[in-house]
């Protein structure tokens, strides 16, 4: 059996009105119209910066794919060794033509080779492959907390 709104009055019930009044009802409508979308369901804003972001990122993937794929890249490239990182130092230091400067510029080669280049070799081993790299994670937990 279905009671109306009518018969719950004359029973003497209290009857709840509409919770959302008629002019918000008209205000919400207004703005739904007044909202055009773009492409899709999402306005043009945002879909032209997700597109601009993708282009940006797909070129970028590009470009790093093709600079590391040449041959003489620095992403291919091997480091020198100790013996060649000694003989380019003096070979830079030879470009001085004061010995003074030739003599400081030896000397921050040999600094830089008992370093700077030991730990940057250690760091590209240790860096090489995930194994690689939790093993030296290990050691080094194990150096810091327990030795």
């Amino acid at each position: 059996m279905t009671v109306t709104a009518s018969e719950e009055q004359r029973e003497g019930k209290e009857v709840l009105s509409d919770p959302v009044p008629e002019s918000l009802r008209r205000q919400v409508r207004a703005r739904a119209s007044s909202v055009t979308p773009g492409e899709g369901s999402s306005p043009g804003v945002v879909t032209d910066s997700i597109r601009r972001t993708w282009q940006v990122a797909t070129l970028a993937a590009r470009f790093g794919a093709g600079m590391a794929n040449k041959p003489g890249s620095l992403y291919l490239a091997q480091p020198p060794s100790f013996a060649q990182a000694r003989d380019r130092h003096h070979e830079c230091a030879g470009h001085f033509g004061s010995p003074l400067l030739k003599l400081l510029r030896l000397a921050w080669g040999y600094v830089h080779l008992l370093t700077v280049k030991p730990v940057l070799n250690y760091a590209e081993v240790a860096t090489s492959s995930p194994a690689w790299f939790f093993a030296n994670v290990a050691i080094g937990v194990v150096i810091w907390f327990f030795i």
